[in-house]
């Protein structure tokens, strides 16, 4: 829990922006604490002993502004719009601290990488960024699932935690199996001063700002902005990483114009009425799909499936019949013709394919074009994936900004 102290009262909540209109000024509760207040004071006990602790305060960086939808119809939509900036924000790294979380990574005798839910997917994608940029090897699990791998845990061990609230109760129990061994933790966040911030030995934050809808959009594109950073700071290349991310964000302004958006929306009003959507993709572009699949059905309730290109022969190709939508996410690089292979026995199986990439190709029905990015076409890939799941949402009757079920800041397991 988060306690915002304000000029009026205090404030308690599991995420800042509901209160943030009130006050910027937070204190946090750890495990084990409980708060006292009367309104006009608060007092911070151990719960066990009743004894007293002190905390100290925490200014939000965040604007009001910067937590409201504007002119906007739903946050989702702004957050997506958001990302013209959030990119060279998350890639605004402090030099000496990027290259000493890089020296961390080579002296490990293991380095793991985990997240939840879209922040996993994030690092999924790292795990290509750190292998294909840097040449070094790194162990992604699911945060959730992290405990059952501390027998390859040492003191030496090095873990990454990636959370946008950093109040995630599954990275929480990470980062305690990791330090129970001795291992050192970094983290990765959105909000400063959270829980997992405070209990990491290093802490790198996206700077994305507030993110208000349920489904994240621009903490995921700055996750893997920052995680690409750090790829390039192992092959001492760090100008080279900050500058490609510069450009992305360039490459991200122009490319979200009303009417790259209107294109988005009327292919969603051509599929908004099936109930199965497939997504393939193969390289950085795999964990996009199986991340296209959790975007599209948490706001719209339409099923979908990711897959890798190449496991389509393995069983998800009986799914596909005459009209099927599917998606082939696809860049400009060496596995482009296998992915081209992929999507045609898509189409021969009768399905509707959306292709999303920078070239377009003559088995496409539609095409969302893409800049070519290099390293960072994950990072541009995943956009208008992330607007076609909104109009889906918007299209179908439903809240993006709300689905049912679900909740911004998960703090249970």
């Amino acid at each position: 829990l988060i306690v915002g102290v304000g000029q009026d009262g205090y404030y308690i909540a599991s995420d800042i922006p509901a209160f943030l209109e009130h006050t910027r000024t937070v204190q946090y509760l750890d495990d084990g604490e409980m708060v006292e207040t009367d309104g006009e004071q608060i007092i911070f006990r151990d719960i066990a002993t009743g004894q007293e602790r002190s905390k100290r305060e925490i200014q939000i960086t965040w604007t009001v502004e910067q937590a409201q939808k504007g002119d906007y119809a739903h946050f989702m939509l702004k957050e997506i719009m958001d990302q013209k900036e959030s990119i060279a924000r998350a890639a605004n790294q402090d030099e000496e601290e990027i290259m000493t979380i890089a020296e961390a990574i080579k002296n490990a005798k293991g380095t793991f990488l985990v997240g939840c839910g879209t922040a996993h997917k994030a690092c999924m994608a790292a795990e290509y960024f750190f292998s294909v940029v840097s040449g070094h090897h790194v162990n992604v699990c699911s945060a959730g699932e992290f405990k059952l791998y501390h027998h390859f845990l040492v003191a030496e061990s090095l873990l990454i935690v990636v959370s946008q609230s950093g109040e995630t109760a599954d990275v929480l129990e990470a980062m305690n199996v990791a330090k129970s061994k001795g291992a050192k933790v970094l983290a990765i966040v959105n909000v400063e001063g959270s829980s997992v911030a405070r209990a990491a030995d290093y802490t790198l934050r996206i700077n994305a700002g507030p993110e208000r809808a349920v489904a994240s959009t621009k903490a995921m594109t700055g996750q893997m902005s920052v995680m690409l950073l750090i790829a390039y700071a192992l092959k001492d290349a760090l100008h080279d990483g900050k500058t490609l991310l510069f450009e992305t964000g360039a490459l991200i302004n122009d490319m979200l114009n009303p009417r790259y958006l209107e294109r988005i929306a009327t292919i969603a009003g051509k599929i908004k009425r099936h109930e199965h959507l497939y997504i393939i993709g193969k390289s950085w572009h795999y964990p996009m799909a199986l991340e296209s699949a959790i975007k599209i059905q948490e706001v719209s309730y339409m099923h979908a499936e990711g897959f890798a290109g190449s496991e389509l022969k393995h069983g998800p190709i009986a799914l596909i019949e005459q009209g099927t939508p599917c998606i082939a996410l696809m860049g400009n690089d060496e596995v482009t013709s296998d992915m081209l292979n992929n999507a045609t026995e898509l189409k021969a199986r009768g399905a509707l394919l959306i292709g999303i990439a920078p070239k377009r190709h003559e088995i496409f029905d539609e095409w969302l074009k893409t800049p070519d990015a290099g390293a960072a076409q994950p990072i541009v890939t995943i956009i208008p994936i992330q607007i076609l799941a909104y109009e889906l949402a918007v299209q179908r009757g439903k809240d993006p900004d709300m689905p049912r079920n679900l909740a911004k800041s998960v703090t249970v397991k």
